[in-house]
Parts: structure tokens; sequence; C-alpha cells
């Protein structure tokens, strides 16, 4: 079986840094995670029998102390407002005791966003590997100024049209927003080339005003596929509403149901058994970083993520892609 996903302390990565255009080795230690506000109702109507719902306990073993050591290899997989998608290929003493990976890596400015979607996945433990992403660790270092991080020359300025930050991009912490759902109104290294700062934990944020520069990465599992497109999804619809229950059991509306969220699961024999429903979904949602925790109950929840999730899948089979600011 995998190692657990506590097992990881530190994360060495070849192909992402440069400096002085020569590729250097960088190491980054367990970041902290970002706590979002919670919303909260006082509407009875709404409000969840016995309040906002409290993390479970988790059922991971005593974190561990290991050191993951991961390359970048190929070109990103994908690109959002907080960062890109790299699939990474893993030391040889990880290659069996790990699924495939991938690495998220915040933009320049966009730390603080990643430490946020951390705190979700977190959150979420129970349904990591079922729901959603297994999530190995949130990652922090401090790089030198002369750093050259892979896209981050890019990301500083205007995306392609196909890779446009949201409309939505100023909106960064939805619990400072009204309304009960998205878009409502109401990779020869030597050690000498290692880029190592420091052994201890290292706040999150990209800059901390003094002219010091951070980079963040979340590790996840790497999934499949979007769900297709011109055909009938009555048969996995089910499934779709299902996953994002799931994330309702925490009182967490992710806040951006897209098609670009919802990734296929991974082989079988990679997916856990999800705890609420009893079997295995084939379907995962990802992208946390503007999602909310409240007390609304959880049918409050179900109802408003369920709205968007028929009119994205209507969309899909014509089609369309609705997005939430349509």
């Amino acid at each position: 079986m995998f190692r657990p996903m506590n097992a990881f302390s530190s994360l060495v990565i070849d192909g992402l840094v440069k400096i002085d255009s020569v590729d250097v080795s960088l190491t980054c230690f367990k970041g902290i995670s970002k706590p979002t506000k919670p919303i909260t109702t006082l509407i009875e109507y709404f409000a969840r029998a016995g309040g906002l719902p409290a993390r479970l306990p988790s059922k991971l073993p005593t974190p561990g102390n290991l050191c993951l050591h991961v390359s970048v290899t190929q070109d990103r997989l994908g690109r959002g407002r907080v960062g890109s998608v790299y699939p990474v290929r893993l030391d040889e003493t990880e290659q069996n005791s790990l699924p495939p990976l991938v690495m998220k890596v915040a933009t320049r400015h966009r730390s603080d966003n990643l430490a946020r979607e951390a705190w979700f996945y977190e959150e979420m433990e129970n349904i990591q590997g079922s729901s959603i992403a297994r999530c190995y660790g949130f990652f922090t270092a401090e790089i030198d100024s002369n750093s050259e991080v892979l896209d981050w020359a890019e990301s500083d300025v205007k995306h392609n049209p196909d890779e446009e930050d949201d409309p939505l991009d100023e909106e960064d912490d939805p619990s400072d927003e009204d309304g009960d759902s998205p878009g409502s109104n109401d990779e020869g290294i030597t050690k000498e080339d290692t880029v190592i700062i420091s052994n201890h934990t290292v706040p999150p944020p990209a800059s901390d005003g003094n002219g010091r520069t951070f980079i963040s990465v979340l590790v996840l599992e790497r999934l499949g596929d979007m769900m297709p497109v011109l055909v009938s999804l009555t048969d996995i619809e089910p499934d779709i509403h299902e996953i994002y229950s799931d994330l309702g059991q925490f009182g967490v509306e992710q806040m951006d149901v897209r098609w670009r969220n919802i990734l296929a699961a991974p082989t079988p024999q990679y997916s856990l058994v999800c705890p609420y429903h009893g079997h295995k979904h084939h379907w995962r949602v990802v992208d946390f970083d503007r999602s909310r925790k409240s007390n609304f109950t959880l049918d409050h929840i179900e109802r408003a993520q369920g709205s968007w999730i028929r009119t994205l899948l209507s969309g899909l089979t014509i089609g369309h892609v609705v997005e939430p600011w349509d």
C-alpha cells in the first residue's frame, strides 16, 4: 500500500528552478496552511443542527520525516489563476510506494491562495482518495531573488486566451462573499547546486514585504481527464452529485463548479471506498482555493451545488462549457 499522506516533511524538486540559466535542485519544507474564515448563518432554516462541522480526527499516523525527491520532466498539464500543475517523476526509491503524482506550483503572488487550498485538503482528509485527490503536503521555500522559476515569467504577463485568469480573480476569499452558490447574487546536480535556505517551516507568502521571495508547492495524486463533451452524461451525473455531497458533509462548498475542476478518478486500484456512499467514485473534485466552509445544512449545500452541476452537465452535452460567471 502507499505511504501515509503525512510521511514527508521535505521535498526536493529538480527541473523547477534555475539560477543564471543553470538547473538547481530546490529543497522545500512543510509549510503552514491558511485557515479560511467560516460562513455562519443565523437563519434557523438554513443553519445546520450542531453548528459548523468540526474537523474530523485524523486517521494518519504520527507525521513522518522522509524527503520526497521529484523531477519535472514534462510540460505542464494545466494552469489556472493560482498556479500551474506539472506531472512529476518520482525517485526510483519511491515509485512503488506512491501513486502517480502532480505538483501544483503557485504563481509569484499566489502562495497565500495555495496555502488556503492546502487547508481544505487537510480539512477533508477523510475523503482524500475517494472524492478528492490524495494530498501529500504543502511545501514552501525561500528562493534567491535571481532565481528563475518555471512559468513565473510567463505568468507575470497576460495569459493567452485559453489560460486567462477568471473574471472572479479579485474575489480571493469567498468567505467574504454574499450569496449561496457560485455566481449567486444573495525536474549531474551537486550538493553545491542545491538551494537550501532553512531546515524549518517557511511561511507561505510569496513575499514578506522585505524583499524575500518564497515559492509554494502542493503535492497531489495525479487524476485523469475531464468529463467528455457532446455525449450524454446521464450515467455519470449521480456520481458527480455524490462527490459534491461528500464535500458538503464537512460544510464545504467548492464555489467553483467548473468543467476543469472535475477529473476522472485514477484506476480503481488507487481509489478508496467513499465513507459516505459505500462505494468507489469514478470522479474527483479539485481546486479548492476559492472554497468556503459554512454551517449551512447539507441539504442546502446539495441543492445549491446541484443546480450548478446540472447546468454544467447540460451544457457539456451540447458542447457548451458553462462557467460560474456566465
